[in-house]
């Protein structure tokens, strides 16, 4: 089946109201620094009437000050759907998540792998989500030790997490609240590149595969299924083309 994004027709072009996009792998390849390219294609989008939003395995404060620096107006959902608020600068939304189960499960990977593990830095940052490195141990191996939690590889980062936490659960539940819970899921566009936001792809009937080679083994086929279009393009990259169409497509221009 032809997935390219190029099939974005005017008809769905006019129909999205938000558009709800990954960072890392998506955004951005490396850094916190998005390029010209993809700070003018969000511009251009909210221009046109379409609200961004990011929705990241990044912490709060991260996110926030992307969205600020890029004039962005949407929600902003942190640690892979543990963490959310309406708009940037608002209040965090009470989304009942407990941070005590990701913490006993790394002190109990601590206890079993104690040269393999290293949390990362941000971890103060974080609300709900752990984050932290294994050297030498595999993620399917250290999923074998913990259990009634989630272990996510993002091919950057291993993240812990209570199990019924995810970016599409919790994207679903800011839909309701969203102009009086006006939008329908089919008015939301998602981007995304790893299985950290499978649960969007799954939930959301309009998904975007931005291409990243850097994935490990497996992960782009699983994406690439879930998917219903996918870029040509890598990175920021993928995503301003996919954008620019977006606004093409929207505005009777062709691209």
């Amino acid at each position: 089946m032809d997935k390219s994004f190029r099939r974005i027709s005017p008809e769905l072009a006019k129909r999205i109201r938000l558009i709800m996009t990954d960072v890392d792998g998506t955004l951005l390849s490396s850094g916190s620094t998005v390029s010209p390219e993809v700070a003018e294609a969000i511009t251009l989008l909210q221009e046109n009437r379409i609200t961004v939003g990011l929705v990241s395995g990044r912490t709060l404060p991260l996110l926030e000050n992307m969205a600020l620096d890029l004039k962005i107006e949407g929600p902003i959902i942190a640690e892979n759907g543990a963490v959310a608020r309406m708009r940037p600068g608002g209040e965090n939304i009470d989304l009942g998540y407990s941070r005590k189960p990701a913490l006993e499960a790394l002190e109990r990977l601590k206890k079993l792998f104690p040269e393999a593990i290293v949390e990362r830095e941000d971890n103060k940052d974080r609300i709900v989500d752990v984050v932290f490195f294994s050297h030498g141990v595999a993620p399917d191996e250290l999923k074998k030790h913990v259990s009634n939690i989630q272990l996510l590889d993002s091919g950057y980062i291993l993240h812990l997490m209570q199990e019924d936490i995810s970016k599409g659960k919790t994207l679903m539940k800011l839909l309701k609240e969203i102009d009086g819970g006006s939008y329908s899921a089919e008015e939301v566009i998602v981007f995304g590149d790893a299985v950290t936001d499978v649960t969007l792809f799954e939930m959301f009937p309009n998904s975007v595969l931005i291409v990243n080679p850097a994935l490990p083994d497996g992960q782009s086929e699983i994406m690439q299924e879930r998917a219903r279009f996918i870029s040509n393009l890598q990175y920021g990259e993928g995503f301003a083309e996919v954008a620019l169409h977006i606004v093409n497509a929207r505005t009777g221009k062709a691209s």
